[in-house]
Order: structure tokens, then C-alpha cells, then sequence
């Protein structure tokens, strides 16, 4: 197996892009399951790698599984109102996804792709997940920065977030039940996110999308993340 870093021009962000995936030795003899695995506000593509155990839970699942870590910037996996500071949204589902899937053996069916993110990275897999309901099969949260709204004070955040639009709740409110991806989400007892993943639970409850919503006493830290990081995978790869 290999721990690769991509890189390619992103015609969108106007920048050389960098990405790391999780490689299979036999990656080029079978398809692939894909997982894209967002980080938070104040990481980069590199921290799942560098604070998990991410490659060694992955080797369970090696032979059927490609991990893709993005880089998200600050962005909050969405378009700036005034394109300054990068488009991240279009750049995600214009250029990175069929970019993976042009380089990499991967299947190209919704059950085979899974979405999953920590804090703001949280967000951004909801937020993708649900924008894009038949392209992904499944999404994970962890300690989720569901709600929008508290952001919007900040003027660096509020470039993006400026709208109804980015609430989770507006994105998913057309959507029926049947057409929820999958969703898994997980939040400690002692996370200053808390109430606002339990708000997010209750809503996707009375949508009738499908999902799980468990609470373990926690931080929102790596620690917590990690240790919980081989049941999100365990459910992300659920056939």
C-alpha cells in the first residue's frame, strides 16, 4: 500500500492543488471504493494521516478501499460570495472528484463513494453529501460544525456563509427520504458542538432521512476522533 501526495493545477483555484490518497499495492488490478476524508478549520490534507492512526485502521479494508485527503483550506467546503480566497465548492465538484476518478481505479457508483469530515470538515461532507445525493452512498461527521449560522459574525466566514443557503437544514429540505445518502454523525459529551449536532439530529429525524446519531464522552479533539475513527469506517464501507 502507499501514501501518495497528488498534485495537478486547478484551473478553478488557480493554484498547483495538493491532495494525499491511500493507495492499495493492486490499486491498478480492481475498482475501487472511495472515501473522501475532510479536515477542520485549522488543518490541511495532511492531518488525518498525521494525527490517526487513519493508515492503520485502513489496512482492514485495503484491498476494496482508496482514502482521498483533500485540502480545504479555511473554506468551509463551499464558493467565497466574491470568488476572493478560492471557490472550493466548484473546485471539489468540477475538478477534484472527476479528477480522482480519471486517476484513480475507482467504481463510479453512489454506494461505492462515501464523504466524511471533522468539525468544519464535518460540515463540508454533510454540506456536499446532501448538495450532491446521487453521486455519494454515505457521509460521515465527526463533531460536526452543522449550523451555519454561528459563523456569520466572522467576517472571514461570512464571505461564504452569507445566506440561508448554507444552512444544512435549507440544502437537504427538498430532499425525500429515500434520497438521504446514508449518514452517520458522532459527537462528544464535553464538544462545544454539541446542541448544535443534537439540533441537526432532530431535524434529519423529522425529515425521515435515515441515520445514526451517537454521543460518547469526548472533546472535540484527536483523541476523540481517532478512537472513533474505525466504527465511521466500518459504517462509510457497509455495502
Amino acid at each position: 500500500m502507499a501514501n501518495v501526495e497528488w498534485r495537478f493545477f486547478s484551473r478553478i483555484l488557480d493554484v498547483n492543488y495538493t491532495f494525499r490518497a491511500l493507495i492499495p499495492d493492486s490499486f491498478e488490478k480492481k475498482p475501487q471504493k472511495i472515501l473522501y476524508l475532510l479536515h477542520g478549520l485549522s488543518d490541511d490534507y495532511s492531518s488525518w494521516s498525521r494525527n490517526t492512526s487513519l493508515e492503520r485502521y485502513w489496512e482492514k479494508y485495503s484491498k476494496e478501499l482508496t482514502v482521498v485527503c483533500p485540502d480545504g483550506g479555511r473554506s468551509f467546503y463551499s464558493d467565497a460570495r466574491d470568488g476572493h480566497g478560492g471557490n472550493y465548492e466548484s473546485f471539489f465538484t468540477e475538478e477534484l472528484f472527476p479528477y480522482v476518478e480519471a486517476h484513480l481505479p475507482a467504481k463510479y457508483s453512489r454506494e461505492d463513494r462515501a464523504i466524511c469530515g471533522l468539525s468544519m470538515g464535518g460540515y463540508g461532507a454533510l454540506r456536499l453529501g446532501l448538495k450532491n445525493p446521487g453521486y455519494f452512498g454515505a457521509i460521515g461527521s465527526f463533531s460536526g460544525a452543522v449550523d451555519s449560522r454561528r459563523y456569520l459574525e466572522r467576517p472571514e466566514f461570512s464571505a461564504r456563509l452569507w445566506d440561508e443557503d448554507s444552512r444544512l437544514e435549507v440544502i437537504a429540505k427538498d430532499l425525500k427520504p429515500e434520497e438521504f445518502p446514508r449518514i452517520k454523525m458522532l459527537c462528544g459529551t464535553e464538544d462545544f458542538l454539541l446542541e448544535h449536532n443534537r439540533a441537526f439530529d432532530k431535524w434529519l429525524t423529522e425529515a425521515g432521512a435515515a441515520h445514526e446519531y451517537t454521543e460518547f464522552p469526548g472533546h472535540h479533539n484527536w483523541l476523540f476522533w481517532d478512537t472513533h475513527l474505525p466504527e465511521m469506517l466500518a459504517f462509510l464501507t457497509e455495502s
